[in-house]
């Protein structure tokens, strides 16, 4: 791998997105359109993965290194702080519910105990003119939501969502330079391993 400085990328801004489940996963960098609905701004952390992985080693009598390492699974989580304290955050954060009133005030109540809220997510990063567009066809939020009514900050809804089994994978749309060229290298090699074959037959 050479040293490409174009290949860097920051995450100067972007989106999160959210829609029901099922909806169907983004195929290009289109500006999506309803149901896809923008959760509004992100605390300046930004978004955050994490793929894991467990493991179990098998251990032998003969051996002090494993013999063998099963993965017995790989979970994944995206976390982020939302920062507007309005509808959308609210049925995100609380799994759904409902919101009563035709003027102010307004009242919000929380969906029944052990409500479970699937949902579809894109993630956008933006590095300039160029996206790079996480999909994520089926998350489910996880663990505890926090949050706390400050003087000198905002209220910040702390999200962690995992991402669950789907039929389609998660994946990753880009126009980002590093990409393309990984592309290139793989067509390459491909037509190169080609033409081998092609003078050993």
């Amino acid at each position: 791998m050479a040293l490409e400085a174009t290949h860097v990328t920051v995450a100067g801004t972007g989106a999160v997105w959210v829609a029901p489940e099922g909806t169907a996963m983004p195929v290009d960098l289109a500006d999506l359109a309803a149901p896809w609905e923008d959760v509004g701004y992100v605390g300046e952390d930004g978004v955050s993965f994490t793929f894991s992985r467990d493991q179990e080693e098998i251990n032998a009598w003969q051996a002090s290194d494993p013999v063998r390492v099963l993965i017995t699974n790989e979970p994944k989580t995206i976390e982020f702080e939302l920062l507007e304290f309005d509808r959308e955050s609210l049925l995100l954060a609380f799994r759904g519910g409902d919101f009563s009133g035709s003027a102010a005030p307004f009242t919000y109540e929380p969906p029944d105990p052990g409500t479970s809220d699937v949902r579809a997510m894109v993630i956008d990063g933006k590095d300039g003119d160029l996206t790079f567009r996480f999909c994520f066809p089926r998350v489910q939020l996880q663990g505890d939501l926090t949050f706390a009514l400050l003087r000198t900050d905002a209220v910040r809804l702390a999200m962690e969502f995992g991402v669950l089994a789907s039929t389609d994978k998660w994946s990753i749309i880009s126009d980002l330079p590093g990409f393309a060229a990984a592309a290139a290298g793989a067509a390459a090699s491909s037509s190169g391993s080609g033409s081998s074959s092609s003078k050993a037959a």
